[in-house]
């Protein structure tokens, strides 16, 4: 007896497919900004260069003192301008005493002019007596003629003499004069070696110490003002032109994680960094975080716009700016408005009641 043996065979149909993922727009808030990147700097910072080079001696000041304006800093050892100033004191004095007229150069002078002066005197006296003789037909023409010659040779001596004098008074003087200003140039530079500071604030960094040299070339403090800090951000040239005083910032320190601040911007500087292709934009706190130092970094979203009730669909939806697919093969173009990191509103096109396909 045959036995047949039946095999039941299952077949089995899955049916594979994806459905594609759709929204709807909504209606909510939005805020259009730039992203901006920056420090915080103080009103008034400067970094002090040194007009001479030397050694550091001593430090005057400290890191966070509070200074006025024209304080001394620091001291340096200029040994090249010391001397000068020594030798432009020692050719002071020495001048002062020689333009005296009881000085040693002009005391001789004045000495060769009264010997001159006598010597003038006597033969003119001379000269005089002979030609009253000559007149009374008494003596020669040789002792008249001697006469007048000794009294014309003492005359032009005299005159030498007082001109010498008188030249050697101006010409010592001038000297002094000249002297004066020298001494006056080795004592400013004097203060060449004691930098101070210009303005009224606080020494934010001090970037030597003493024993090290300092030069002209290399900044030795950091000094800005004790209160007024204010936020120097760069802003890219793509966004520069959206930029305007007034604005609304919103500014995020790394001090202060997970806490936003408000700032208003005040300032455009319309000069292009060309290396950074950026452009610096200031702004002030609305108030100021309770600890603030020169420096720290921070990011700030600066406002544009800010809608409460716009239409929006999320970024990731449109296509090439300026379309959505509202079927799978479907484009349909739209004119957007203000749009985030995330969402972009959309003005024409579509409502809230279209689908939407995910590119």
């Amino acid at each position: 007896m045959k036995h047949t043996l039946f095999v039941p065979v299952l077949l089995l149909v899955v049916s594979c497919g994806k459905k594609a993922e759709t929204i709807t727009p909504t209606l909510g808030p939005i805020t259009e900004s730039v992203y901006a990147s920056g420090v915080v700097k103080a009103e008034g910072q400067y970094q002090v260069y040194p007009t001479v080079n030397g050694t550091v001696t001593v430090r005057l000041v400290n890191e966070g003192d509070t200074v006025k304006a024209g304080q001394p800093l620091l001291r340096i050892d200029d040994r090249s301008s010391s001397a000068s100033a020594r030798n432009a004191d020692a050719q002071l004095r020495l001048l002062e005493q020689n333009a005296r007229d009881s000085g040693p150069v002009l005391a001789q002078l004045r000495e060769g002019v009264l010997q001159a002066r006598d010597k003038y005197t006597v033969d003119s006296t001379n000269y005089a007596r002979q030609q009253a003789l000559w007149k009374q037909q008494i003596g020669s023409q040789n002792e008249l003629d001697q006469r007048e010659l000794a009294y014309t040779t003492s005359k032009a001596a005299y005159n030498r003499a007082n001109k010498a004098l008188a030249e050697a008074r101006d010409r010592l003087r001038t000297e002094l004069e000249v002297a004066r200003n020298n001494l006056a140039i080795s004592a400013a530079g004097n203060d060449d070696r004691t930098p101070r500071s210009l303005i009224d604030g606080i020494v934010y960094d001090l970037m030597i110490e003493p024993g090290e040299l300092a030069t002209t070339q290399r900044a030795v403090a950091v000094i800005g003002s004790a209160a007024d800090l204010y936020l120097e951000l760069e802003v890219d040239e793509y966004d520069i032109t959206k930029i305007k005083l007034g604005q609304q910032a919103y500014i995020s320190l790394d001090s202060y994680t997970g806490q936003s601040f408000e700032a208003t911007i005040t300032r455009i500087v319309p000069l292009m960094d060309e290396r950074s292709r950026t452009f610096k934009v200031e702004a002030r706190f609305k108030q100021r975080p309770p600890a603030l130092y020169p420096n720290l970094t921070c990011e700030a979203s600066i406002v544009l716009q800010k809608k409460e009730k716009a239409l929006t669909i999320p970024a990731a939806y449109l296509i090439e700016g300026n379309e959505v697919l509202t079927a799978p093969d479907v484009r349909t173009p739209v004119k957007t408005g203000a749009r985030d990191m995330e969402k972009v509103e959309v003005l024409e096109g579509i409502d809230v009641n279209t689908e939407l396909y995910k590119p």
